[in-house]
C-alpha cells in the first residue's frame, strides 16, 4: 500500500476508534511531519501516514495494545514498556498486520514516537518532534515552535528532547533508558555536557 492510500485509510480509521480531540491531535502530528519531510527531503507522504497512525492504539486497553507491541518486533531491549508508551509499537504491529505496510522507517517512527531512540532517522525525528510541538499544544509556546523549526533535524531533535526531559523531571517521571541514550548521543559532540544518568535514573 503507497503512502498516500495508507493515509486515506488511517485517517478514516480515526474518525471510528479514537476521540475527537486524539484524532485532532493525529492529524496536526500528520501535518506537521509531513512539513518537516518536505523540507528536507523526504516524502511527505510518509511522514503523513505516520503521523496519522502513531497514537492509533492509545485508547485501546492496555492489555490489547500490550499484546499488539509483543507481536510488533519493535519491543526495546530493556522492555520498557510503561502504559503511556506501549501504544507505540502496539501501532506498528497494526499496521503491519491491518494494512501490510514493510517501509521499516515509517514502523520505527511510529512505534519509537514516545521515547525516540539512537540512530533514529530522519522520518523518526520528525514524527518524533512534531509529536511534541504540534500547534495543538498548547503549553508549547510559538516561539519555541519556531525556533525548533528552524533548526536541522538533530539540532531540533536535541531542542525537543531537552524540553520533554525538563517536563518530565519537573513531574518526577520515569524517562526511558532509550531516550537517555539518544540524549547522550546527540550531546556527544560535547561530551563535558554528556548527561551523567545510568539507563534507570530517574530525573526528579
Amino acid at each position: 500500500m503507497e503512502p498516500a492510500e495508507l493515509a486515506e485509510a488511517l485517517d478514516i480509521r480515526l474518525v471510528r476508534e479514537l476521540s475527537p480531540s486524539r484524532a485532532a491531535h493525529s492529524r496536526a502530528v500528520a501535518a506537521l511531519a509531513a512539513e518537516l519531510c518536505s523540507r528536507h527531503a523526504v516524502d511527505p507522504a510518509r511522514g503523513f501516514a505516520a503521523g496519522l497512525a502513531h497514537d492509533l492504539c492509545k485508547e485501546l486497553p492496555v492489555a490489547t495494545q500490550r499484546d499488539l507491541a509483543a507481536s510488533s518486533g519493535f519491543l526495546s531491549p530493556s522492555s520498557f514498556l510503561a502504559d503511556k508508551v506501549v501504544h507505540g509499537p502496539a501501532a506498528a504491529a497494526l499496521l503491519m498486520r491491518d494494512y501490510g505496510v514493510a517501509d521499516d522507517e515509517l514502523l520505527a517512527a511510529v512505534a519509537y514516537h514516545t521515547v525516540g531512540r539512537p540512530g533514529m532517522g530522519r522520518l523518526e525525528i520528525f514524527v518524533y518532534c512534531a509529536d511534541k510541538i504540534e500547534p495543538g499544544r498548547h503549553e508549547v509556546t510559538q516561539a519555541f515552535r519556531d525556533r525548533c523549526l528552524s533548526l536541522e533535524p538533530r539540532a531540533m531533535l536535541l531542542a525537543v528532547m531537552e524540553s520533554t526531559m525538563a517536563y518530565l523531571r519537573e513531574k518526577g517521571r520515569e524517562i526511558a533508558p532509550e531516550t537517555l541514550l539518544l540524549y547522550n548521543e546527540l550531546r556527544a559532540i560535547a561530551p563535558e555536557n554528556r548527561c551523567q544518568c545510568d539507563e534507570t535514573a530517574l530525573f526528579r
